[in-house]
């Protein structure tokens, strides 16, 4: 009996190891009503951008990951709308409701995120739920909730308030500044000793899905500039124009330019039969918000065709540039990127 013993030790440490494994890492389990699809994706914002998929059985999901350190990520549905998640190692997080209504109940930001919900519960008046967001933030200094608000309610708007931003993230902790969420924000800010900056020298942050269903990224080294080429079936003049773009992506390639043709279109089916073939340089999209789209609206653009040329940090190189005034921007920008 004796000589059983180291064996049983051994078998008892395996499982101690096994299970403190498991202990290690972070799960999502969640129970979703009213899913259009059977698939939701998990977009990393921090500490770096990729994205996961999961798949769902009658609407119930675990999602299991080993997280080196705290990140935050959205789930996002075939619609665009998201949830954010805030996850770490030895984490349980577990989400029920649909997109629109839901709790969650977990560790950390998880259970202040949770707090924000409780408080804008039954309130619809978009003013009023950013009044709400802007006490949160500034009774929650130390909270990642505060970033992901601030970026929510206030950065992606129609038409962002400057000083009101700088308020809002002026007295966080400095890791909750340091959180890519708004270490993109603050580049777009102006210095102290700058003189104010135009609203839209850099683009805000959004969220594009290619004909594939894959995400765009906006982190690839390959495509350091991204021009976005608005247009519509409905519009001959803009379609003229996306056309010629094609010759020019050809022009370029290898260079690091890319052309996002974001359609106004709400039929999808017209938009797909006048569409080319996707490619790295050439991406075709349509969210069938048409006017309502939000670069549409930070840009102020009231007609199409109309475009915007950003660099990798989504600073704005150009506007509405065509032809042989969009090739000589382009070279002037990619010559210097040889150098």
């Amino acid at each position: 009996m004796k000589r059983l013993y180291p064996l049983l030790t051994l078998v008892y440490l395996f499982f101690c190891l096994d299970s403190c494994q498991k202990e290690e890492g972070f799960v999502l389990e969640g129970e979703m009503k009213e899913l259009a699809s059977d698939m939701l994706l998990a977009i990393y914002d921090d500490p770096e951008s990729k994205t996961d998929t999961i798949y769902l059985q009658n609407g119930k999901f675990i999602y299991k990951v080993n997280p080196d350190t705290f990140s935050i990520f959205r789930l996002v549905n075939d619609s665009g709308e998201t949830i954010p998640i805030f996850a770490n190692k030895r984490w349980h997080v577990t989400l029920k409701g649909d997109f629109h209504s839901y709790t969650i109940e977990g560790e950390g930001p998880n259970k202040e995120f949770q707090e924000f919900l409780s408080q804008t519960a039954g309130v619809t008046n978009k003013r009023q739920k950013a009044q709400i967001a802007e006490e949160f933030v500034r009774s929650h200094p130390k909270s990642f909730v505060s970033a992901y608000l601030i970026n929510r309610y206030f950065v992606q708007v129609e038409n962002p308030d400057e000083d009101k931003i700088k308020s809002l993230i002026q007295p966080l902790d400095g890791n909750i500044k340091d959180c890519r969420i708004l270490s993109t924000v603050l580049r777009s800010l102006k210095d102290e000793n700058d003189k104010k900056r135009n609203n839209t020298e850099y683009l805000n942050y959004f969220s594009a899905k290619a004909r594939d269903g894959k995400y765009v990224s906006w982190n690839n080294a390959k495509h350091k500039y991204t021009l976005v080429n608005f247009w519509a079936t409905w519009n001959s003049e803009s379609v003229e124009q996306r056309d010629s773009l094609f010759e020019l992506v050809k022009e370029f390639k290898g260079k690091g330019v890319r052309v996002l043709n974001f359609s106004l279109d709400y039929d999808k089916k017209a938009w797909e039969r006048f569409c080319k073939k996707d490619s790295e340089q050439w991406i075709e999209i349509c969210d069938t918000k048409a006017w309502d789209n939000q670069i549409i609206k930070q840009m102020n653009f009231l007609q199409i065709p109309s475009n915007v040329l950003i660099n990798g940090s989504r600073r704005i190189e150009g506007t509405n540039l065509y032809g042989d005034n969009l090739r000589r921007k382009l070279k002037e920008l990619t010559d210097k990127e040889k150098k």
